[in-house]
């Protein structure tokens, strides 16, 4: 018989790979990586949608955090702290660097005689160790944040410059060097993480992945198709054709800009594998003909095996083409990247290899007869199907992990710098809390500070931080109560403070319309952290139905009654029992006690006849004579004309002067008497341990609360402006402003949610898809009885991974679709060979004469694939062990079901 087309044109078919080979190649040192891992979560989701609109608008994610220990566990020496704050520096001036934050750096307000000044919490010039640690240690917003509750870690945060079109290579270069600085500066121990450095890890892993693993699998490639074929040449010829196809493959990368991400860091394990598999079926072809020349027992397999294995190689395209239906483009990538290299093997198997083995010398590979099949028990019909129903029980238990640090090995850098910050910090997992509105406005603060309140109660929850205490500690020292601020002229009074600082960048933005609530989570697993979650939800409904609030004088009734219903909440979620409202509601509490009478004693005397006076030489016996009670109640032109009428050698020389002293009088007297009210109210709910009334104490400070603690929340009762959801009806437009208020909820679980919710969607709609497209490319070749094999393979190989625990991810989406396309692959060849036969036990003698290369190939593809164990990432771990199992099965699956098949096709041409 004369020679086969393609073994005519072997040397025309060598020279145009050589020339391919050229062009093509070069380019694996063109190959880069794409480090995006946020790049796998489903773009059109929702929650992702969000979290990236919310990442533009504060930079959240251009936020790493840098973890120090030292070797004598105490980072609060001064030593450690120049350490630190010269570090702080250094990195604070590398080029791409927005500001770095320490503890060093916290504000520290301080009242001066000339105003309030803003200091550092440890400046430069405190040396004393135990004024260092009481200051720091003492910092709630420095402790569980920046430094330890032992004072014996300490984290730095870096805030890198948000950039929309970042440039890879320069970003990796920047990340680079702020280990390098980091570990040159700082003589202790250093951990990394936080978004930008999780990425780069994520790059580094991938490419070291590639860089150690691929050699491996060429090993195990050489070894298994030496033995498994009894031939040395046979192996070589298989590793030369398949490293050139992952050449050509990874080349193209390179030439055509094709990024490779963490998945597609498996190509060149996966070509390899694959590309060996093609090449095993057509070396044991070629072992099995006994031709008079290398050319005639070339010919011989081409015509042989070219119609299974083209079969083959398109049903494995097929798989990996529908991949295209995952949301996240990078698997979309892959799906294409693979796909087109399996086509690329396949064409390799198909000309090049018998091109190949044509030019072979006779005696370098000699035939040899066919192995009989090695697995002589076959379990019956009935077994099988019970396994692939169990195999279907078992995977409906399958659930997705939300929790994305999981993506890394527990030895990695990420895991355990997140194993630092839970053992120092409390946790490493945060969510976020944006609210989009004018920070400017005492109701934005005072709901800024209820959603962190009730968050703070929520189990799990450890931190809360937010603009709020910084805002709360600034308003006392500039003269107002602990707490939000009276009016909105107050609250925008303290931003001019806060605005710019360094410590604020990462609890508001610089326009002040917009502020972040950090959630910190303890450590927990990934269904906790949803669980967790969805009570922060909870209490983000109040604000759900639109994007505004209102702020409406307390004096409208039904507003005063929203304002005492909510401050009464708020005490009974600070006493920790329930009050009685009415109690809050009455503005009784005006009786001039001795104590208001002796306080409003001093503010007379102090705006008569004090230095902060605006009015002098006022005869002290005139001033004595004013009752004080008398100036309770009157304000404005009222108390102006009794200072007059009480004061007639002022009203005399300085007429003017008295308008002013009623002013300042007024105001002084209007602060008292709400702490007046907050005392008698207080009184009124059991705490009968009324403060000295400059006492203004937190009510957040450790201990029962007292009625010292509680008098901020109880003074909100006189507050002039409240939040109301809605205008109330019947009342004057323009009494009513409307405040912008939007809250959004973001963070590491809800992406891990939604990234959990996106690859269980995927791994039923991909899955589905390859069956379709091998159902259609299988009818095509009336070889539909194939995919009956590859679905007892997909049934199996899920239940065999639910069984070990494995997650869904998108691991377990690209095993299944791959699983589907190999078990097609070997009952393909199977029931080509069973075509050649007659009668019922056609698919056994298939089996027999075929079986042992089905399973040689599915021997070596396990083996290669179990390499990918050794990966230091998650997914690319759970994909090597799913299609070792999956691959193994396929070839186990194909060879005790194909007889089966082809015994009721048989019986079904006899009827």
């Amino acid at each position: 018989m004369a020679d086969h087309l393609i073994v005519r044109a072997r040397w025309l078919i060598l020279a145009a790979f050589v020339a391919l080979s050229a062009w093509i190649i070069p380019g694996v040192d063109d190959v880069r990586e794409d480090n995006d891992v946020l790049a796998f979560l489903p773009p059109d989701h929702p929650e992702v949608k969000n979290f990236h609109e919310v990442a533009e608008r504060f930079g959240m994610l251009e936020i790493g955090l840098i973890g120090l220990q030292i070797a004598d566990g105490d980072v609060l020496s001064v030593e450690a702290v120049d350490q630190i704050r010269a570090l702080s520096k250094t990195l604070g001036e590398l080029p791409g660097v927005k500001v770095v934050l320490s503890y060093t750096d916290l504000p520290n307000p301080v009242v001066h005689d000339d105003g309030l000044e803003v200091a550092p919490l440890v400046p430069d010039q405190l040396r004393d160790p135990a004024e260092i640690r009481s200051r720091v240690l003492g910092s709630r917003d420095a402790v569980g944040n920046l430094i330890s509750a032992d004072g014996e870690a300490a984290a730095l945060m870096v805030f890198l410059l948000h950039e929309k079109e970042r440039d890879v290579d320069a970003r990796a270069e920047l990340l680079s060097r702020i280990r390098e600085v980091t570990r040159e500066r700082w003589t202790g121990e250093a951990h990394f993480t936080g978004a930008p450095f999780i990425e780069q890890d994520a790059a580094l892993a991938s490419r070291a992945d590639i860089v150690r693993l691929s050699p491996i699998v060429i090993g195990v490639l050489i070894l298994v198709s030496g033995v498994l074929l009894g031939s040395f040449v046979a192996a070589i010829l298989n590793v030369l054709v398949t490293g050139l196809g992952v050449g050509l493959v990874m080349g193209a990368h390179g030439v055509f800009g094709e990024a490779l991400t963490i998945v597609s860091s498996s190509i060149p394990v996966m070509m390899v594998a694959l590309g060996g598999a093609f090449g095993v079926h057509v070396l044991a072809g070629f072992q099995r003909q006994h031709g008079e020349s290398s050319r005639a027992r070339a010919s011989a397999v081409i015509r042989e095996l070219w119609r299974p294995v083209l079969l083959s190689g398109l049903t494995t395209s097929v798989a990996f083409f529908a991949l295209l239906v995952m949301p996240q483009v990078p698997m979309q990538r892959f799906g294409v990247a693979a796909g087109v290299g399996v086509l690329v093997l396949l064409a390799l198997a198909l000309f090049l290899m018998p091109a190949l083995l044509a030019l072979l010398p006779s005696g370098w590979m000699k035939p040899k007869p066919e192995r009989p099949m090695p697995l002589r028990v076959r379990p019956p019909l009935w077994a099988l199907l019970v396994l692939a129903v169990a195999g279907v029980a078992l995977s409906a238990r399958m659930t997705a992990d939300p929790d994305t640090g999981n993506v890394f090995s527990a030895d990695s850098e990420p895991r355990r710098a997140s194993a630092f910050f839970d053992d120092h910090f409390g946790g490493s997992i945060f969510l976020q809390v944006t609210v989009e509105g004018p920070l400017g406005e005492a109701v934005s603060l005072r709901e800024l500070r209820v959603i962190s309140e009730q968050v703070a109660a929520i189990d799990g929850v450890v931190d809360v931080r937010s603009m709020v205490d910084p805002v709360e500690v600034l308003n006392e020292a500039l003269g107002g109560r602990r707490g939000i601020p009276e009016t909105a002229g107050r609250a925008a009074r303290v931003l001019t403070y806060l605005i710019g600082h360094p410590a604020m960048a990462q609890l508001m933005t610089d326009d002040a319309d917009g502020a972040l609530v950090h959630i910190k989570l303890a450590p927990m697993p990934g269904a906790e952290q949803v669980a967790v979650t969805a009570k922060v939800r909870e209490v983000l409904e109040r604000y759900r139905g639109g994007d505004v609030m209102y702020a409406a004088p307390t004096s409208i009734p039904a507003v005063r009654e929203v304002q005492v219903a909510e401050v009464a909440a708020r005490l009974s979620r600070l006493l920790g029992r329930p009050i009685d409202a009415s109690l809050l509601a009455s503005d009784a509490g005006l009786t001039p006690t001795p104590e208001l009478r002796a306080a409003i004693t001093v503010l007379r005397d102090r705006a008569l006849d004090s230095e902060d006076s605006p009015v002098e030489g006022v005869p002290r016996e005139e001033i004595e004579a004013i009752d004080p009670a008398s100036l309770i109640t009157p304000r404005g032109a009222e108390l102006e004309a009794l200072l007059r009428s009480k004061l007639p050698t002022l009203a005399e020389a300085d007429p003017e002067g008295i308008g002013f002293a009623a002013k300042f009088l007024g105001a002084w007297i209007d602060e008292e008497l709400v702490k007046h009210r907050a005392r008698q109210r207080c009184v009124a709910l059991g705490l009968e341990d009324a403060p000295a009334p400059d006492a203004n104490p937190s009510p957040t400070e450790d201990g029962p609360p007292t009625c010292a603690s509680l008098e901020p929340a109880l003074s909100e009762l006189a507050d002039e402006e409240w939040r109301v959801v809605s205008p109330p009806a019947g009342v004057d437009a323009a009494a009513i402003r409307e405040v912008p208020f939007r809250p959004r909820l973001t963070g590491q679980p809800v992406i891990g949610e939604a990234f959990a919710e996106s690859v269980t969607t995927s791994l039923l709609s991909s899955t589905a898809v390859s069956v379709v497209g091998l159902a259609l490319v299988l009818l095509v070749a009336r070889q539909l009885f194939a995919l009956a094999p590859a679905l007892w393979t997909l049934a199996v190989t899920m239940g065999a991974l639910s069984l070990l625990g494995v997650p869904i991810s998108v691991g377990t989406s690209m095993v299944s679709c791959i699983a589907v396309g190999a078990g097609v692959d070997f009952a393909i060849h199977l029931l080509f060979r069973a075509r050649q036969h007659q009668g019922p036990d056609a698919g056994q003698i298939a089996v027999h004469e075929i079986g042992a290369v089905v399973l040689i190939s599915a021997l070596q593809l396990s083996a290669a694939f179990l390499v990918l164990l050794n990966s230091g990432m998650s997914p690319l771990r759970d994909f090597g062990v799913g299609l070792a199992i999956g691959l193994l099965g396929a070839g186990l699956g194909a060879c005790w079901l194909v007889p089966a098949l082809t015994r009721r096709r048989s019986s079904a041409k006899k009827a």
